[in-house]
Formats: structure tokens, sequence, C-alpha cells
């Protein structure tokens, strides 16, 4: 009887065990799929930390901005995305001795593309060298007492024109021809700028001696006569040569005649005059009243920004943006100013620059390109 009692037991347990189990909730079965075969994962170039933008740091980076690698030298402490131009900046970069290079960054700083300079080329890029994007692409860039060269992407030398005098600016006209400033210690039988065809003959050129071999610029001598440092040929078919040594850039007709004078009492050293859309011309300025200044032709300025820090070294360029912001270039930073005067981005150097160097090499001019 005993038996029978516990067999009775054990099949009521198991049949109540079973019941528990079967009222229990099934897990939720693991959706299928197709698997399709996957291809390996593609090397793409090292990417930065995103450097949180200033002063609104909730900002995200443009859509669609290309990414490169990171320099360790490079840092971009501000950028407000919704007042910077937005593009990539080409410059010429200085800062490691020896080491010459070009390159093209985003708005993070991030490398996009480097050219590191033939060794040959390295003694020829002090204090700096202009370099100017091509509309074919390449890039065009000048060597103090060497010589102007254009390069493709990919580093080859596509055109060049070899002159010991050559100094510190070239533009590409519309002809084709190449306008080139000539102020490498000159002296007062030189020619200050020429334009070259493409086979390196000159079609057209301008001594200052004709205009300022009489006081007070007949004695003058710093670096050369009149260190001229920028050439451009303007739409009437005149071309402003800034002479340096004479604080004053000169607007100079087809026929070689002087037109007039463009100067200011707060000049010194002025670098790279450009033409704007509305008549006036910006500059860079050195001295005491180092900064960007935007000048009627007449000489009045309407508009300036002073760079007030020392340390971001001698000021060689300024362009004006599409967005109407102002691009300004020191020898360890490059920043962006809105007509307002506010620092909407700032491209800066991590490391000191060598200080005994007079002038500090580093950055020297640059490029704010239209994104694609």
């Amino acid at each position: 009887m005993k038996c029978i009692v516990a067999i009775l037991l054990v099949f009521l347990a198991l049949s109540i065990a079973g019941c528990i189990q079967q009222q229990a909730p099934s897990p939720t079965p693991v959706p299928t799929t197709t698997a399709f075969p996957t291809a390996e994962p593609t090397v793409s170039a090292p990417t930065a930390t995103i450097i949180p933008p200033s002063p609104t740091p909730e900002a995200s980076p443009a859509v669609n901005m290309p990414r490169g690698r990171a320099d360790a030298d490079f840092e971009v402490p501000v950028y407000d995305e919704s007042k910077a131009q937005y593009g990539t900046t080409l410059f010429p970069d200085n800062h490691v001795a020896g080491k010459p290079r070009i390159v093209e960054v985003n708005m993070l700083g991030e490398i996009l593309w480097e050219y590191a300079l033939p060794p040959e080329f390295a003694p020829y890029t002090n204090p700096g060298f202009d370099v100017e994007p091509l509309s074919n692409g390449n890039v065009l860039f000048v060597l103090a007492r060497k010589g102007v060269y254009e390069i493709n992407r990919n580093g080859a030398v596509e055109w060049k024109y070899e002159n010991p005098k050559v100094s510190h600016d070239a533009d590409r006209l519309p002809n084709g021809n190449t306008l080139i400033d000539f102020g490498n210690n000159d002296a007062k039988s030189d020619v200050q700028a020429r334009e070259i065809d493409a086979n390196g003959n000159t079609v057209w050129s301008w001594q200052a001696s004709s205009a300022f071999d009489k006081p007070p610029y007949a004695a003058v001598s710093t670096e050369g006569w009149t260190h001229a440092n920028a050439v451009l040929r303007m739409d009437n078919g005149d071309t402003l040569v800034s002479l340096r040594n004479f604080n004053l850039t000169a607007e100079i007709a087809p026929d070689g005649t002087l037109v007039r004078t463009i100067t200011n009492a707060e000049f010194d050293h002025q670098h790279d005059p450009v033409l704007l859309e509305n008549g006036n011309i910006l500059l860079a300025n050195h001295g005491a009243h180092q900064g960007a200044l935007e000048l009627t032709l007449e000489g009045e300025i309407v508009w300036r920004f002073d760079v007030l820090d020392r340390e971001a070294g001698p000021l060689r360029d300024a362009n004006k943006l599409p967005n109407g912001n102002v691009l300004i270039i020191g020898s360890d930073r490059i920043i962006e100013v809105t007509p307002g005067k506010e620092i909407v981005w700032m491209l800066r150097l991590k490391t000191e620059l060598d200080k005994q160097s007079a002038p500090a090499l580093g950055f020297y001019k640059a490029e704010r390109l239209a994104a694609e």
C-alpha cells in the first residue's frame, strides 16, 4: 500500500511541474536574417578628436565635412560653425626647421592634402612662401631667391620660372601669364614687377626707379631698396605693387606711368594688398599698428582689426571671404574675423616658434577654398 501511495505522490508532483512549465512565458524568438558576405573594412586616414567649437559647444561639424588626419602641432581652439566661412584652408607651413610643406586642412585643422617640399627647396622658404590655388586644381607657389613653381596634386612640377630675384608673390592671370614680384634685395637698377608668359618670356615689366628715384625714397635701403612684396593686376589693367620700404602701394598703368600712391600714416611694412569688390583694398600691416586694414584708394581707413597679441608674429596676409569675414595670417595662427571683429575661427600652432629667427618662421599666407 505504501508503495502505491508513493508512486501516486510522484506522479502528482510531475503533473504539477508540467503545468507550471506550460504556463511559463516562452522567450521571444530571435529574428532570423539572410546573411550577406561583407567586404573587408576600408582603411581610412586617422581621424582626430573633434574639438568642441567655440563659442557654441553644442554645434556639430558641418555635414559632409571631409575628414583628414590630425597634426600634433595644430589646434583649432575657436570654431563657430554658424558664422565661419565653411571650406578648406590652403597654406605654407614652415614651423619645423628644414621641413617646409604646403598643407590643406578642414575646419577642424585636420590635414586633407600635404606636399613636402624637396630638400633642395628648403633653403628658399625663409621667412615663408606664397601659395595660390589655380582653377585647374594645381597649386602655384613662390620660393624667394629661387623661382615660381606650379605643381599638380600629385606633387609633379608642371611649370616653373626660375630667377634669383623672385621674392614674395606671384599671381596667375586670366590670359595664362604669371605676374611676379621681384623684391629680393632689389637695387634701383632692378625691375620690381614682371608679367611672364608660359614660355618664361617677359611681356611687361616695371621699374620703381622710374617714379621713386627721388627724396625721400632714393636713400632708403632695408633688405633692398623697395623690398617690393606683392603684385596684383587690377580689373582696369593697372597693376598694384606693394613697396614695403616706402610704406605705400603704387598703382601702375600698362605703359609704366605712376597713377597714384596708396598710403596712410599707420602703414608700417604693409603686405599683400588685395582689391575688394567695393573698390577698396585690404592689406596686412606690421609695426605698432599691426593688424588688417581696409582702405579706400585715397588712403582712408574704413575698417580695421588690430592684432594686439605680439606672439602672433608678423602679419603678412589678409583676405576677404565670400561671407564678408576676413582671414588674417600671422606666424603662429590663422584667424577668421567678422566685420564686427568677432573671431569665429582660429587655427593655431601648439609649438612655440624659434624667436631667434627674425622674422619667426611658421605660417605666411593662406587661402580659404570653397567646399566641394
